[in-house]
């Protein structure tokens, strides 16, 4: 199927990300009811899946969901992803504040050789304890953010990175030749013992008033050999895009019952040649993680507890030339059920109010997964974003006819957006209600779609 994902900031200047996608055709019932997959035609054998995949082109593993502090609503989003054949790793990740109507996000690139290597920035070895990372949790300088980007620079200027306790850190400009502007800046190096985020100055070029900024952030994911499904220890660290609040994370997460297996197989064939970890696509996820600990907002910190839903996918996701869009729904209802909706776009966005058709991956409590056909319907209101001035659904509904089901998505706060430059994509915490086998059902959602 699809999932995930896109250039991130400053690496879309050398790279266009691939936008992934391998779409199957479920069934899945007949005149009697839907018909369960089998078990045993599961492509994902736990625990050595959660493990990286050497060779596979593309790697993530993704947490989401909503988490309470007491009166307090939050939705998170924390991702680590590899992109080794297009050559980098991008972290994003972004805190929602329900209550107060607030969003933090960022989008991190990592670039190898230095701050990314495809074979070893996460765990392989499945006799060995699992671990993901993206960024370093005592190198105060992960990348480097254009604050302004000038004018009149006519060659490329010198990147200069003092300061901070550190040193052994290089970077290099992106030009825009035509405007003549510093559009970004490629950390290559984050160097070594800052304690501090450094300074960044920009000299030469025959320009002037372009201002860059250092910040530091970070992914760990963490969890015992044996079944690294449970006791997750992840932890993040988001400077936010705009109004750089420091966002941290210190999550436990741990599965309760079987995993749910994408497609009833967890795996879909693809185009091309070579491996079966470069033609086809894999994909499960963990829909009833038992989730604790704190997030801080500027020092602030809240204790938090929840149920939330991880994806790993890995392997073959389209091409960069070929991109895939869609728009997805994930559930976690009160029954215990799990669902898991998208649609594939093609060539855009449907109009409000049209059916459209889709698929669904769904789960009961005990793991009997089923694949059936479905329908996606846009309703209520729309949201613009000021950033990427594309405009996202906040209602959609969610038409099963095989479970007699309709159920209604709904985003709890409409500014939810990964503003990625020419690959926006809007990830958010929602709700669910309406209706399964004829009764009333409501549980936590994810609304997430991603646009040409």
């Amino acid at each position: 199927m699809l999932r995930r994902r896109f250039v991130l900031g400053a690496a879309s200047a050398v790279a266009t990300a691939p936008l992934l996608g391998i779409v199957g055709c479920g069934s899945g019932s007949t005149v009697g009811g839907p018909i369960p997959i089998p078990a045993s035609e599961s492509a994902i054998q736990l625990p050595a899946d959660q493990y990286l995949h050497r060779g596979a082109p593309t790697e993530w593993w993704w947490h989401v969901g909503t988490l309470k502090a007491g009166g307090r609503t939050f939705g998170f989003e924390i991702n680590a992803a590899s992109f080794q054949k297009d050559g980098f790793a991008f972290t994003q990740i972004m805190l929602t504040d329900v209550n107060n109507n607030r969003h933090f996000q960022r989008t991190t690139p990592y670039l190898p050789p230095l701050l990314f290597d495809a074979d070893n920035w996460a765990e392989h070895d499945v006799t060995k304890d699992w671990s993901v990372r993206l960024g370093d949790v005592s190198n105060y300088l992960s990348a480097i953010e254009i604050i302004d980007p000038g004018s009149g620079y006519t060659s490329d200027p010198t990147i200069e990175i003092t300061g901070g306790g550190g040193s052994l850190a290089l970077a290099v400009p992106v030009r825009d030749s035509a405007a003549g502007k510093i559009t970004a800046i490629l950390l290559l190096s984050p160097g070594v013992g800052f304690t501090s985020a450094p300074t960044v100055t920009i000299t030469g070029g025959g320009g002037t008033g372009a201002i860059a900024k250092a910040f530091h952030s970070y992914v760990t994911m963490n969890a015992p050999w044996g079944d690294p499904t449970k006791n997750m220890a992840v932890k993040a660290l988001l400077v936010d895009e705009t109004t750089k609040a420091v966002v941290n994370f210190d999550l436990t997460l741990s599965q309760q019952g079987p995993p749910f297996i994408v497609w009833g197989t967890g795996v879909k064939a693809g185009g091309g040649t070579g491996s079966h970890l470069q033609t086809n696509n894999y994909y499960y996820s963990l829909t009833h993680l038992q989730a604790s600990g704190s997030i801080s907002i500027d020092g602030e910190r809240f204790e938090v507890t929840g149920v939330t839903w991880m994806d790993h996918e890995y392997g073959a996701f389209g091409t960069a030339a070929n991109p895939v869009k869609w728009i997805l729904q994930d559930m976690q209802l009160d029954n215990g059920v799990s669902i898991s909706n998208y649609s594939v776009l093609d060539p855009g966005l449907p109009p409000l109010n049209q059916r459209t058709q889709s698929e669904a991956t769904v789960q009961r409590p005990d793991g009997t997964t089923y694949f059936v056909p479905s329908f996606v319907t846009p309703i209520g209101r729309t949201w613009t974003s000021p950033a990427s001035g594309r405009t996202f659904f906040m209602q959609l509904q969610v038409d099963i006819p095989s479970f007699d089901a309709t159920i209604v998505v709904t985003s709890l706060v409409d500014s939810q957006e990964f503003p990625v430059a020419g690959s926006p994509v809007y990830e958010g915490i929602a709700s669910a209600s309406g209706t399964f086998e004829g009764r009333q059902v409501s549980g936590s959602a994810w609304n997430e779609q991603a646009l040409r």
